[in-house]
């Protein structure tokens, strides 16, 4: 209500009742324009000159406010004290732990009044991770209104945000005390999708990503914690092919393990296709079984196979396969590598089988272990038989005594039946008898 309607409605009344309008209307007044004001929400919320800082480095926290103007304000101001030190602020403030106390109010009586940036204060990071500030406090107007407000908090990072993978790098600890170890003890990506699954002794790995992919992650823990680890490539992949090397170097730089990852970064994945569809050798068997994730095999042959006849069938049929093999298979251990290049000509995959020839002694007990396997199959075949049929026996004579008896049953109902019929005619034949005898006395 303004006042001009203030002044019409004062015309309107006698002069004994206008002293006590007034004070109605007046009243009125003030009530209605301090819900107005206090349904006004301010906003109070926190900036930094800096969202990612390292330990050591200063970092700047204002205190902003939005949608009002403040005569006087108390604000407290809460940081993390194990991520950040307060370094310096305005003079009348009182730092207790975490807690920051600022007092402030207009000298001028109100034509000081603030808005937009109220106060600074000065930190320094301490320690890595994402800290949070945040705050409350009491603002009022000229006319010492206790304006409504809403406080937004602020996060700053310290030092590069640790990830799932290094945190896994950091709780996970080689237990190998061997000093000449320089094996991995785990090796993980941060995409999934590398094959085959990760063993020590497979040196390697493969993976296949789109294009929009710049850098990848890598856990690799050494089983002896003390050995050096280094990872190269990972960063900064180009489109096509990229290899990232895993150099471990044992404590006592007696030995050393390299562990590569083939990358391929393309959107064409079909192109980059390296499965094979088929693998098998004649007359033997792969250890494990066939599956497209699995690139290492072992299998094992007679002493007397001269040579390997393998299938080899790429997914792709625009794929090439190149087989690597000795024509003349050695006793002991054979070494077959199939590599698989797509059709876009770069991507690769290699698939290793071990072919293990039996010497004259290993087969020699080999067919012995054989023989005795047959027997113990055929003793197990006679058990099972001659348990079969001594079961069918039973069987056999079950249904026959179950038969014997029904054909007991049966004459046994025959016979009293014709009995019956034989009492039935006999007891007519002494009726008619007896009738006769009457009609003849």
């Amino acid at each position: 209500m303004s006042l001009k309607n203030i002044n019409l409605e004062i015309k309107k009344v006698s002069n004994k009742n206008k002293f006590l309008v007034i004070f109605i209307l007046s009243f009125i007044y003030i009530i209605s324009s301090y819900k107005t004001y206090a349904n006004t929400t301010g906003i109070v919320y926190i900036e930094s000159n800096k969202d990612v800082i390292d330990v050591g480095e200063e970092i700047e926290i204002s205190i902003n406010i939005e949608n009002f103007e403040t005569a006087a304000y108390t604000l407290y101001l809460y940081f993390d004290e194990e991520k950040f030190q307060y370094v310096e602020g305005p003079e009348n403030i009182n730092v207790d732990g975490n807690r920051i106390i600022f007092v402030w109010y207009d000298e001028q009586g109100g034509n000081g009044a603030k808005n937009g940036e109220l106060v600074k204060f000065k930190f320094k990071a301490k320690e890595n991770g994402l800290a949070t500030f945040s705050m409350d406090g009491n603002f009022y107007t000229e006319k010492s209104q206790d304006v409504k407000t809403e406080f937004k908090e602020k996060q700053v990072q310290v030092g590069k945000e640790e990830t799932n993978l290094e945190k896994q790098a950091r709780e996970e600890v080689g237990q190998d005390d061997n000093l000449s170890n320089s094996k991995l003890q785990n090796l993980r990506l941060s995409i999934e999708g590398m094959v085959p699954d990760f063993n020590e002794n497979i040196y390697d790995y493969y993976l296949t990503v789109k294009s929009d992919v710049k850098d990848i992650e890598v856990l690799a823990t050494s089983k002896n914690k003390d050995a050096e680890v280094q990872v190269t490539g990972n960063k900064n992949l180009k489109d096509g092919l990229n290899l990232i090397k895993i150099q471990v170097t044992s404590p006592d730089k007696t030995s050393s393990s390299t562990y590569i990852i083939n990358i391929t970064k393309t959107n064409d994945i079909e192109a980059a296709n390296t499965n094979l569809e088929t693998l098998a050798i004649e007359n033997t068997l792969l250890y494990p079984a066939f599956d497209t994730t699995i690139t290492n095999y072992n299998a094992e042959v007679s002493n007397s196979l001269e040579k390997i006849n393998l299938l080899a069938i790429p997914e792709d049929e625009n794929a090439s396969v190149e087989i690597k093999k000795d024509d003349i298979l050695n006793e002991g251990n054979n070494e077959i590598r199939i590599t698989v290049t797509a059709r876009n000509g770069y991507t690769k995959k290699e698939y290793l089988i071990n072919v293990y020839k039996r010497n004259s002694e290993e087969e020699e007990k080999y067919i012995e272990e054989q023989e005795s396997n047959q027997e113990k199959l055929n003793e197990i075949y006679e058990i099972q038989k001659t348990s079969t049929d001594e079961n069918k026996v039973k069987e056999a004579k079950i249904e026959n005594n179950e038969e014997q008896g029904k054909e007991n049953r049966n004459r046994l109902v025959s016979l009293f039946t014709l009995i019956a019929i034989v009492l039935i005619i006999a007891s007519i034949a002494i009726l008619f008898e007896k009738k006769k005898r009457k009609r003849s006395k």
